[in-house]
């Protein structure tokens, strides 16, 4: 047997572990030649061919029994089949990665940001935004909770949440506490699928369309809600509004275990009263 390679010399020669081989050996897509009387296991070249095939669908992340079942088959078709279907696996991953990194990116631009905000209380920062186009999905947190598909829609990273407030002649301003709005990040994993639950619940009557469009003047908040509700009133005083909605799109809530958590938020209102 001087031709043949022992196991541990396989091992060596390719990298990888005794437990490999012997999975390979019980799964029956490599079994070596095993000698009667030492009971060592011994490789032929061709056991090599085999093997280097198996380690190819494993750096392509191809299953094994996958693998097996075109092995088996003998044809040159079996391997152009798996290595097309892996081809389209690896492209949708690909797809998802980048927008894992598109995400990923984003939130860290976001804390970047955030990193030692202070809030503007002259309003000289204030910015604006023309040719709005956003579409909210207002609905009662009962009605998001207890719909009978919600427990099937994922991807909560694609949520981004809103609250309103409504201003009145007399000053005082309202917040239907009960209401809370979503926005969609169509560049994320599964927001197709969040975009046509929400038009469901729409058609059903469960969900109200918000157009936010046109021109708007946005500034940005941090604290916690008690002084989000002062700073509206500041900013209704400044700028004179009266009988218009405030939009508040929330960014991120600093947590705290006590509950009284510090949000980060972007105020939208439309562009009226004094510039």
């Amino acid at each position: 047997m001087e031709d043949l390679l022992r196991i541990g010399q396989v091992c060596n020669l390719y990298g990888i572990s005794l437990d490999t081989l012997r999975y390979y050996d019980r799964k029956g897509l490599l079994k070596p030649l095993v000698d009667k009387d030492s009971g060592y296991r011994y490789y032929t070249l061709g056991h090599l061919d085999v093997l280097e095939m198996l380690l190819i669908g494993r750096y392509l992340e191809i299953p094994l029994d996958q693998m097996k079942e075109k092995i088996d088959l003998e044809s040159i078709d079996g391997y152009l089949d798996v290595m097309e279907e892996q081809s389209r696996f690896i492209e949708e991953k690909y797809n998802q990665l980048r927008k894992l990194s598109l995400y990923t990116q984003e939130m860290i631009n976001l804390f970047k940001s955030l990193h030692g905000f202070e809030n503007d209380m002259s309003f000289k920062n204030i910015m604006t935004e023309e040719n709005l186009n956003i579409t909210v999905y207002y609905a009662e947190l009962k009605n998001l909770l207890s719909h009978k598909e919600s427990s099937r829609i994922h991807g909560i990273e694609a949520f981004e949440q809103w609250f309103s407030y409504s201003t009145g002649q007399d000053g005082l301003i309202t917040e239907n506490s009960q209401t809370v709005g979503l926005s969609i990040q169509e560049h994320i994993a599964g927001s197709d699928k969040i975009l046509d639950y929400l038009g469901r619940m729409a058609e059903a009557g469960k969900a109200k369309i918000i157009k936010i469009s046109g021109n708007y003047r946005r500034i940005s908040f941090h604290g916690k809600e008690e002084e989000l509700k002062k700073y509206l009133y500041l900013l209704c005083s400044h700028f004179h509004l009266s009988d218009t909605v405030l939009h508040i799109r929330y960014k991120f809530a600093l947590l705290h275990k006590d509950m009284e958590h510090e949000y980060f938020a972007e105020i939208y209102f439309p562009q009226q009263g004094r510039k």
